[in-house]
């Protein structure tokens, strides 16, 4: 409303401008100095006059008689030059009457005849109007970004990232029939994973109006059997446990994830709920801490143990809070890591495991690979690209299934 008011205002003086735009015109303004110089030019031209009268008296070229009639004549002329002038002036200055009424009537007809016909009303429901619009703008762009995308996958309905991607996208949107199904279509494509399955039982958990029927249960139990430490799995029990007001089996689901030593895992996050958990428990007079058990063993198998050391060349060129990381990658096929393992320089000589719990998505997992090559890098920056200063060391080809030597990598190599 007070945007509305403040625009009017601002056309208002701009019309008003229109309005005196003509006597402000300093061609067409004729001021009362200008009157009063012609006034006294008048009057000397005049004074003039009745002097050369008065001479030509004197000199005898002109009888009495004559010198009075032609005296009276120019007195008349003068009079009526100075009533000219005035008149003249008068009928300059009475018009600006007219710009000065009409600034004051054409904005009070304007406010009389809006309040009489207008729809003020509507001005109060602008803001909640362009809300509206932008909200539609933004989900008018979610969902072309959304048809895109399906319109990618019906070319190529192989496409598993592009399945993986609408899937979560709907999940966000809260579209949990069409994540289910997209979950589903990608289960197609790559076969069972338990980060696939965690959600796809979310979003039909959240489908069934936060209930755990028996087609949830089975989601889960098929998660869990491929991979007992999945994070996402787990959380998702945690939460469900903790809605329920089961605190001490939320608390137990989130410990054994942050145990799996998974780096994907946001153990700030986890330690915070449950700690909250025991909040809770501790209004009832419970005392509980989370149970140190070591994670469950993945079902499959895959696991690469490896020796990890920096170089005693390069050990005095690194400090000890420095990032290192460890991950493999396939052979063959996409360089994204199959396993990442992230600890610093004083940590080392240290034997880490690499494993499916350190996947780093569905699509990308140690078990997925038949060869891998193990890299170490220690990043002086603390991200996982390399760039010039930092130290790397690599081994393999290295067979991943049923692997049970712990093989060693030394970090012995400067990036250029």
């Amino acid at each position: 409303m007070i945007t509305f008011w403040l625009s009017a205002i601002v056309l208002v003086v701009l019309a008003s401008f229109f309005f005196w735009l003509p006597f402000i015109n300093r061609k067409q303004l004729v001021s009362d100095d200008e009157d009063i110089d012609r006034n006294a030019l008048n009057i000397e031209i005049f004074k003039g006059r009745v002097a050369e009268l008065q001479k030509e008296l004197d000199d005898g070229n002109l009888d009495q008689e004559s010198f009075l009639e032609l005296k009276r004549e120019l007195e008349q002329n003068l009079l009526e030059e100075v009533d000219d002038t005035q008149q003249t002036s008068k009928a300059r200055r009475l018009p600006m009457v007219l710009p000065a009424a009409l600034s004051v009537l054409v904005p009070l007809l304007a406010v009389v005849l809006y309040l009489q016909w207008g729809e003020s009303q509507k001005l109060d429901l602008a803001p909640e109007m362009a809300t509206s619009s932008q909200e539609q703008l933004r989900n008018s762009d979610i969902d072309t970004q959304i048809a895109g995308l399906k319109a990618q996958l019906d070319a190529d309905p192989s496409n598993a990232e592009g399945w993986f991607m609408l899937a979560r996208t709907y999940l966000t949107l809260e579209r949990y029939q069409q994540a289910y199904d997209a979950f589903t279509q990608l289960t197609s494509v790559v076969g069972e994973h338990p980060q696939i399955l965690s959600q796809q039982a979310q979003a039909l958990y959240l489908l069934n109006g936060s209930v755990i029927d028996s087609e949830v249960q089975t989601l889960i139990d098929r998660a869990l059997a491929l991979d007992p430490n999945d994070p996402g799995t787990l959380g998702f029990l945690g939460m469900t446990s903790f809605e329920s007001g089961d605190y001490k089996q939320a608390i137990d689901y989130w410990q054994q994830t942050l145990n799996s030593g998974n780096p994907n895992v946001n153990a700030e996050g986890l330690t915070s709920a449950i700690q909250q958990a025991q909040a809770e428990l501790a209004k009832q007079g419970i005392v509980y801490e989370p149970k140190s058990v070591p994670p469950v063993s993945a079902a499959n198998g895959a696991e690469l143990s490896i020796r990890v050391d920096l170089d005693e060349s390069l050990k005095s060129m690194a400090q000890g809070d420095t990032t290192v990381f460890v991950y493999a990658q396939a052979v063959s096929g996409p360089k994204m890591p199959l396993a990442a393992v992230r600890i610093q320089v004083k940590d080392l000589p240290a034997t880490v495991k690499l494993n499916d719990n350190q996947a780093m998505g569905p699509m990308a997992k140690l078990s997925s690979a038949e060869q891998v090559n193990v890299r170490a890098m220690v990043s002086h920056s603390g991200t996982a690209t390399s760039q010039k200063g930092d130290f790397y060391g690599i081994i393999g080809p290295i067979e991943v299934a049923n692997n049970q030597e712990t093989m060693a990598l030394k970090i012995n190599q400067l990036v250029e």
